[in-house]
């Protein structure tokens, strides 16, 4: 079923930081710097290692991420599974029992997502106030 970790999301308030950490620590190098906006705006760096993409997000307008630096400081939001035919996953895992939260749809980054939770407590350490964990088609670079 999952096939990779498509991506991991950070939170963070210096991308500034972040990014040079990433860079001269790491040796990973930026692949995508913007701002994102969609009824909340964020900042987006990314770097890609290996198969998988680290994304760090900064909130600009962004009520429920702020809350979480707030709350929690910067740190791991959700972690997107990579997923080929996403559609056909959804009603496997639906059958399954997992909830999806809508349809899978283009997230503000590009990539085809769909967000699930576990609930009646199977798996919680899944479980984050912010942000669900998601399926991503693995063909969403």
């Amino acid at each position: 079923m999952f096939e990779f970790v498509h991506h991991v999301a950070y939170a963070v308030d210096d991308m500034d930081k972040i990014i040079n950490d990433f860079e001269s620590l790491f040796g990973l190098e930026l692949k995508e710097r913007k701002t994102v906006s969609n009824g909340t705006t964020f900042e987006m760096a990314t770097f890609q290692c290996g198969e998988t993409i680290i994304e760090f997000q900064r909130p600009i307008d962004y009520p429920e991420l702020e809350k979480f630096l707030k709350d929690r400081g910067p740190g791991l939001t959700h972690v997107g599974y990579g997923v080929r035919n996403l559609p056909e996953k959804m009603k496997e895992l639906e059958k399954k029992g997992i909830k999806f939260n809508g349809d899978a749809a283009t997230a503000p980054t590009g990539w085809l997502i769909s967000n699930f939770s576990f609930e009646d407590g199977q798996l919680a350490y899944f479980d984050d106030p912010y942000h669900d964990d998601h399926l991503a088609d693995a063909d969403s670079k």
